[in-house]
């Protein structure tokens, strides 16, 4: 695809862009309170509630109120089933003792089900209002300051109601293939593939490098062709998240480099990064400062766009309706089979900040949820490295994507440390709490617990990549013992286990 000169003009200097993708958090629950700093910001007035049963009047209403810990007693459910009656509440009449029915869909969604939908995960009556915190800006002094030093998005949405899975596919291939739900372990072992490919082979083709940098077992490896990359002992397309801050200092960054968070899946989140709602979010905070102060204090900062956004929304509180989207267009093979879903309207609104040397101070992208040309979502990347590169889109959905040179919004940089701080604050203090972070977190108490959907889809995984590096003689054990894997302890063990083979090979490739 032949580029136009202007369309590069619109990205100044940018000539290479780093995504790190975190997870679980809707705009609202980060950054709704930043409305009362800044009017522009399309989050809170502090009125927005749920009810535990919408259908009742006189049920009390539950308002959005300051976040009480950095870590939640449960994870809020988030399935396509689970987000459709967060959108739409709960059917009347449904049978108290049964799992709510989702109300059918309209347009705008109410945003009343959160804490209906809540109900079904918590263990403790009450926790289920948790949805409804929203973390004020000194809980998150990392994220709040480089939204309010670069660019945020009012309307940036995951790209489907639905899970991680599906919502991760979107970044990397503008489509989930069909898939709604978090995936079975017999699809994960099989491995995704799509129509159209992903944006990986796009920019190889191209003659751009790419890298995809990772603490733990990616979940980009479950997508076939990256798969072979991520179990390949000679790959230079995946290396541990060290390695970037390495090749940052030392001028080895590629031009698409793509960030996973450690997910620590096994040890039910306990050491993980990735925001996810039973690790510390302070623990994702420091990860961001660690990234955009080692591009910050490099020279690639004058030629790099850093995006920072979330899969999806984690089950958390969100006021605004998600938009109408324009369907992928590409096979459907992973679809439901007990439900169609169009892929016709986003996901829940999400955070999303651009930054970059060119983008002012205090911009927010957005400021009327009627106007389709400021409506985001995870295919925006892609749309936006291929209007870069001149890359042919990969579906109808990142062919129409809206692009995010639009937080390109000056002609010369901010270089100087008075221009773009150098240094962002350290993540919240446990005073900034009414509950501290227990450093011992869930772990230790439920390591004999039964295997969460998502831990099965990361132990599914591990022995995905542990089938592929292991002659087929064996495959056979590797299958029986991993369907003895039923408690927490044992998936994690396991994880660990096959994400240190891996490191091992490539630390001593075999005689080629």
């Amino acid at each position: 695809m032949d580029v136009e000169p202007n369309a590069i003009a619109k990205f100044q200097g940018i000539k290479r862009f780093v995504v790190l993708m975190l997870e679980n958090r809707s705009f609202d629950h980060l950054f709704g309170y930043l409305k009362a700093v800044n009017s522009k910001v399309m989050g809170l007035t502090g009125s927005e509630f749920n009810q535990k049963d919408p259908n009742a009047p006189a049920d009390p209403a539950i308002k959005v109120g300051r976040a009480s810990s950095f870590v939640m007693t449960f994870d809020p459910g988030h399935e396509y089933y689970d987000v459709k009656i967060q959108l739409y509440g709960p059917l009347p009449g449904t049978d108290p003792g049964l799992p709510p029915i989702a109300n059918p869909a309209r347009d705008p969604a109410p945003m009343t089900g959160f804490i209906a939908s809540a109900t079904q995960a918590v263990d403790f009556s009450g926790d289920e209002d948790l949805v409804m915190e929203c973390f004020q800006p000194d809980q998150l002094p990392v994220l709040t300051t480089l939204a309010a030093e670069f660019a945020l998005f009012n309307f940036w949405y995951s790209s489907l109601p639905g899970p991680t899975w599906p919502n991760r596919f979107f970044v990397h291939a503008a489509t989930s293939g069909g898939l709604t739900d978090s995936p079975s372990t017999n699809q994960i072992v099989a491995g995704f593939s799509f129509q159209n490919g992903a944006i990986y082979e796009r920019l190889k083709n191209a003659g751009k490098v790419w890298c995809i940098y990772h603490d733990g077992l990616p979940q980009t490896a479950g997508i076939s062709s990256l798969r072979a990359e991520y179990v390949d002992p000679f790959t230079e397309r995946f290396k541990a998240m060290e390695n970037f801050f390495d090749d940052v200092k030392s001028g080895a960054l590629a031009d698409y480099s793509f960030i996973e968070p450690r997910y620590d899946t096994g040890n039910n989140y306990l050491n993980g990064t990735s925001m996810h709602p039973l690790n510390d979010i302070r623990k994702g905070e420091a990860l961001v400062k660690q990234v955009y102060e080692a591009l910050r204090n490099s020279p690639y900062w004058s030629d790099t766009m850093l995006i920072i956004t979330f899969d999806e929304h984690g089950g958390f509180y969100d006021h605004q309706s998600p938009p109408a989207t324009v369907p992928t267009g590409d096979d459907s093979k992973y679809a439901n089979p007990n439900y169609s879903f169009l892929f016709d309207r986003l996901g829940v609104r999400v955070p999303g900040i651009v930054v970059s040397a060119y983008t002012g101070k205090g911009t927010i992208i957005g400021d009327d949820p009627g106007d389709a040309s400021t409506v985001f979502d995870h295919s925006s990347v892609l749309a936006t490295v291929e209007k870069r590169f001149g890359l042919e889109p990969l579906t109808n959905r990142d062919r129409a994507a809206n692009t995010l040179e639009v937080a390109i919004n000056l002609a010369t940089p901010r270089l100087l440390p008075t221009e773009a701080m150098t240094a962002l604050p350290d993540p919240a203090a446990d005073a900034v709490v009414a509950g501290a972070a227990d450093p011992t977190n869930i772990f230790a108490a439920d390591a004999q617990a039964p295997l969460s959907a998502n831990q099965k889809t990361m132990a599914a995984l591990a022995l995905a990549c542990d089938l592929q590096i292991t002659p087929s003689d064996y495959h056979a054990a590797l299958i029986s013992n991993h369907q003895k894997i039923v408690e927490e302890k044992d998936a994690a063990d396991y994880i660990q286990k096959v994400e240190g083979k891996i490191a091992a090979l490539r630390q001593a490739p075999p005689d080629q």
